[in-house]
């Protein structure tokens, strides 16, 4: 009996040692394929960070015409924290013609550079003085950073802001490793002592207050594993956490844990690190949080959908002050901070979303650049960070112009319409709205909606007629009667004017600001078709341009942004350049990967022909077809042009001060009338943004080869200054012919003076 004990007890004992030794080995090899893959994979591949993207920032000049609330708006758009005292960044005081602004630090493209305190006065004609504090010194510039306006999810549809350890308060890391993990910087990457450390703190207080799991082990969970609760799965993660630990420094992994620690939803994209969080709850960047701040974060990563601080305050605000109580407990903050951050609200009136309201149109933009960009293939690792041209004060003004005026000028549901505006010194695109309801995803107008233009077209034909090589200027007479052309194969055309009909001799002038048809056409076929044609795909049309006699008319379909791009170029003298919207991308670390180059524009046009378009489309403001803006705006200020196409299918209006260009277009999707003209339709928009926005008026250049002159009115020659009867026109220098009177007629020569 004994005997048969102890073969059963030693067939045991081998067999264990056997199965142990396999187990040992299979481990062994599951342990040498997890180092592997784990180690690889946590080097190249931990998370993946979407392109967050900004507007343009808001560069501040002594001179410059911004009034104060202006520049507070930019402040509470930018979730500046108004305060009677300022005592830290992203706050701002307010006198009655002074600003007293604690800028945030911000990582520009240009470089990084830190909080600022500064003071701007000023007066009736805007920023009179700035100065940097305490010192007061003179400031020449200060620039706010950019708004937050969109991002681009990574594929795994997380977001989050890459940041390094070294702009992490060490507060937060204090708290988080006191409340998460004391041992981190002590374990092997599983503590049995954090484990029973846990356990004797949540029975004392009878809740869940610690974790059991190092850090080491949530990030493995996040990052590798599922949700599952088994044992497997628990093993699994206590053996790659001792491999991350094992094979990475302590530093490496709590900073991959800060960028990976999950914080909650902004509508379908999880939040992820505290670089993101404290954007999306605070609206600051992580190094400006205070001690009530922190806490809440530490405070939600136990539960972030059951301490989310906007839908359960109270539970979320309990946690918070737990925290802030063991942070007090533990000598990280003082008694007088922590009365005072208990008494501190959750969150200062954020609407609970990184972006307020989305811009997709605009973003739609930016995508198709961004994807012509250069940019490395791996750029999901490092994260984007793209800088635009989009200013919030414009894009705000397009699209509550759009939908109020189109509702004003139109009871037909269907009554579409697209805004572009354009910054046209920087050749930028601030603003687009493609839809009446600016946040509808689909059918972007702005880019999309190619119709004709009409009438936009004319100052093209005029550019040429003014050129300086043909015998046209301005105060030319040209013939306003009846004409049939040639228009395509076995097709006569015979173009009317608005009103049907024909004013005989005409000054070019006139004519123009009048956008008369027939003219007009008479100008263009004088020209040449094909020239009309270089002259519109030198200022930026890319599409087909069909070379026939009603192209002088505007029988070619364009988009808003392309009528944008050539009305930039009329503006800019005639300097072309591309419209775009991104000036800038970094990665999250500020790593410059693509910076818009600042090459000299292509001239399209010679500038003589510009500057005297330029005056015509004042002209058209002043008393034309847009004297409805002169009457809101004043005369001389502005410059535009109407269009209006055939049976008023499309109401097109352009208009440009020394600042910006506003493109609208108002239709209707099936083509069908909308019975709008030009300035009935698009004006009233175009008005209206340039309310909102503001005016920097226009002012006339003209270069060297012109001078104004007094002509004739119904002669178009040239008469002496002092004539009442004339009319002020540039025009190519050149002297007033001898004894030319008033009446445009050449005096006859006296007998003295032929003596004399």
């Amino acid at each position: 009996m004994a005997g048969t004990r102890n073969r059963i007890m030693k067939y045991l004992f081998v067999t264990g040692l056997k199965l142990s030794l396999v187990g040992t080995a299979l481990l062994g090899i599951y342990l040498i394929y997890l180092d592997s893959s784990l180690t690889e994979r946590f080097q190249q591949n931990r998370y993946q960070a979407p392109a967050l993207i900004y507007g343009r920032s808001l560069q501040l000049e002594p001179g410059l015409p911004l009034t104060l609330a202006q520049v507070e708006l930019e402040l509470q758009q930018l979730q500046y924290r108004k305060v009677s005292q300022v005592n830290d960044s992203g706050q701002y005081a307010k006198g009655s013609q002074r600003l007293h602004i604690y800028r945030r630090p911000f990582d520009f493209p240009s470089g990084p550079t830190m909080a600022e305190a500064v003071q701007i006065d000023f007066d009736t004609n805007g920023i009179q003085s700035m100065s940097r504090l305490p010192a007061n010194l003179p400031l020449e510039s200060f620039e706010l950073e950019p708004p937050f306006i969109g991002r681009i999810a990574a594929a795994s549809g997380e977001d989050r802001l890459l940041v390094g350890l070294e702009v992490v308060p060490n507060l937060l890391i204090e708290t988080l490793l006191m409340i998460e993990d004391q041992d981190f910087y002590h374990h092997a990457g599983v503590s049995l002592t954090s484990i029973g450390r846990a356990a004797l703190a949540n029975l004392a207080a009878m809740r869940t207050v610690q974790g059991g799991s190092t850090l080491t082990q949530q990030l493995v969970k996040n990052l590798y594993l599922t949700r599952e609760q088994t044992l497997w799965r628990k093993a699994n993660e206590a053996l790659m956490a001792l491999i991350i630990d094992y094979r990475f420094s302590k530093n490496e992994i709590l900073e991959t844990y800060l960028n990976e620690v999950y914080f909650g939803q902004d509508r379908g994209s999880a939040i992820h690190g505290v670089g993101l969080a404290s954007r999306f709850y605070f609206g600051k960047q992580v190094q400006e949080l205070d001690e009530a701040e922190i806490a809440l974060l530490i405070a939600i990563i136990k539960g972030p959908s059951y301490y989310d601080p906007r839908r359960y305050p109270e539970r979320a605000q309990q946690r918070r002050d737990m925290v802030l109580q063991l942070m007090f407990g533990q000598n990280l903050i003082t008694r007088a901070t922590y009365e005072t951050a208990v008494e501190q609200p959750l969150v200062y009136g954020n609407s609970g979303r990184l972006v307020a309201d989305n811009v997709p149109h605009y973003l739609e933009l930016v995508r198709h650049e961004l994807a012509q960009t250069m940019l490395p293939t791996d750029w999901q690792q490092q994260g984007l960070r793209i800088f635009t041209y989009l200013d919030p004060v414009a894009q705000r003004a397009a699209e509550q112009a759009l939908q109020s005026q189109l509702s004003r000028v139109s009871d037909d549901p269907d009554l579409q319409g697209a805004v572009v505006v354009a910054d046209a010194k920087n050749y930028g695109i601030t603003a687009v709205v493609g839809d009446r309801n600016p946040r509808r995803v689909g059918f972007n107008r702005a880019v999309a909606a190619f119709r004709p233009v009409g009438s936009l077209i004319k100052p093209f034909v005029y550019v040429n007629a003014l050129s300086g090589d043909t015998p046209y200027e301005l105060a030319s007479i040209i013939e306003d009667t009846p004409i049939t052309l040639a228009n395509g194969a076995d097709q006569r055309w015979s173009p009317e004017n608005f009103d049907k009909e024909f004013k005989g001799d005409i000054m070019l002038y006139d004519a123009f600001i009048e956008s008369r048809n027939v003219p007009a056409v008479r100008l263009g076929m004088s020209t040449g078709i094909d020239r009309l044609v270089d002259t519109l795909q030198a200022a930026g049309v890319d599409s087909p341009i069909p070379a026939y006699p009603s192209l002088t008319l505007g029988a070619v379909p364009l988009a808003p942004v392309t009528v944008s791009e050539i009305f930039v170029t009329l503006a800019n003298h005639g300097r072309q350049q591309p419209l775009r919207t991104i000036t800038a991308v970094t990665n999250h670390a500020g790593l410059a990967l693509y910076r818009r180059s600042q090459q000299q524009p292509e001239q399209a046009f010679s500038d003589i022909a510009a500057q005297q378009v330029v005056y015509g489309l004042r002209g058209v403001v002043n008393e034309g077809t847009g004297r409805a803006l002169a009457a809101s705006f004043g005369k001389d200020r502005l410059a535009g042009k109407s269009g209006t196409t055939n049976d008023y299918r499309d109401s097109w209006f352009v208009a440009f001060d020394a600042r910006q260009v506003v493109t609208v277009w108002v239709g209707r999707d099936d083509n069908k009338p909308v019975q709008l003209t030009g300035s009935s339709g698009a004006l009233p928009v175009v008005g209206e943004v340039f309310a909102q926005t503001g005016i920097q008026p226009l002012t006339i250049q003209l270069p060297e080869a012109l001078t104004i002159q007094n002509y004739h009115r119904d002669l178009g020659v040239l008469i002496p200054l002092d004539c009442a009867e004339g009319r002020l026109l540039p025009g190519l220098t050149r002297a007033v012919p001898e004894r030319q009177t008033c009446a445009g007629t050449v005096r006859e020569e006296k007998w003295w003076e032929r003596w004399f």
